[in-house]
């Protein structure tokens, strides 16, 4: 029986109550990377279905966009606020903030 085979049933469980990875893999006392084959091996079994981010590439920000985060920024909202609301992610905002010369 192999590694990925001894925590299937726990990457399962733990993944399907949305555990954050690194929970599951010090419960299953194994490696990232067989937490990562068991979650494969569960997916295309259709017993899981894979978390995805919640925000879609969209290229560049827009000038609206820049202009939005510049007044949220200095109206003293958080980086991450900033990000949630425009659905970008927040290293896109925070290199927004730094281009803009406001940190």
């Amino acid at each position: 029986m192999s590694l990925v085979d001894e925590c299937v049933e726990i990457v399962e469980k733990l993944y399907n109550e949305g555990k954050p990875i690194k929970e599951i893999v010090k419960q299953c006392h194994n490696s990232m990377s067989v937490v990562y084959k068991a979650i494969n091996r569960l997916e295309k079994q259709g017993k899981i279905k894979r978390r995805r981010r919640n925000y879609n590439h969209r290229g560049y920000l827009t000038d609206d966009e820049l202009k939005k985060i510049k007044n949220m920024y200095k109206s003293g909202t958080s980086l991450y606020a900033i990000s949630k609301k425009l659905g970008r992610p927040v290293s896109t905002v925070y290199y927004a903030v730094k281009k803009l010369g406001l940190q």
